[in-house]
């Protein structure tokens, strides 16, 4: 092989590179992109929802509603808040990647009747559906589902929620012989 062609291939095989790197951090940015344009319309509406107790107490009564139409009939989820068995809650947004649009990963975004904001990238699936088959009923309280479910805490504000917490829970991959992990 001449010099020349030596340099020539090697120009080539580094455009190459550049090329498909370039290919695959532009995905990547998109990716994020999209992730946080799908924050930054959820945190306003969880924060209108969670400060108004007037729409807390009317979703609450919704689920003791026997007309209403509940998440797989829960009694203690809809779809926006999760109802803990001592009265303690969670207004939350939930994106899964199978839904549109599919750049934004698993996200979860959540503000508590404690004040404070929490995220999880936790596969609750489309509609909580993972959840509702693992949480047969109402959760104990605020505490055991942060720490059940991987739950962070943050500001509520900043790009601090669309970092990653953790997959599924330990007590899942021991019970669940349904659901795999993602």
């Amino acid at each position: 092989m001449t010099k020349r062609c030596a340099i020539k291939t090697t120009v080539f095989v580094f455009l190459l590179l550049a090329g498909g790197l370039s290919i695959w951090w532009g995905f990547q940015n998109t990716g994020q992109r999209a992730r946080r344009a799908w924050k930054n319309e959820a945190l306003p509406k969880i924060k209108k929802m969670s400060d108004d107790m007037v729409w807390v107490t009317r979703e609450i009564e919704k689920l003791k509603d026997d007309n209403h139409p509940q998440i797989f009939e829960a009694g203690w989820l809809t779809d926006r808040l999760i109802l803990m068995a001592n009265g303690e809650w969670l207004v939350y947004e939930s994106h899964c990647s199978k839904d549109k649009p599919h750049l934004v990963s698993d996200i979860f975004l959540a503000k508590g009747s404690n004040g404070k904001w929490y995220y999880s990238t936790f596969h609750f699936c489309v509609g909580m559906v993972a959840l509702c088959m693992e949480q047969e009923s109402a959760p104990p309280d605020l505490s055991m589902f942060v720490t059940e479910y991987n739950l962070q805490e943050f500001d509520g504000s900043s790009d601090e929620c669309l970092q990653p917490t953790g997959t599924w829970p330990a007590s899942w991959k021991k019970n669940s012989h349904n659901i795999q992990s993602p």
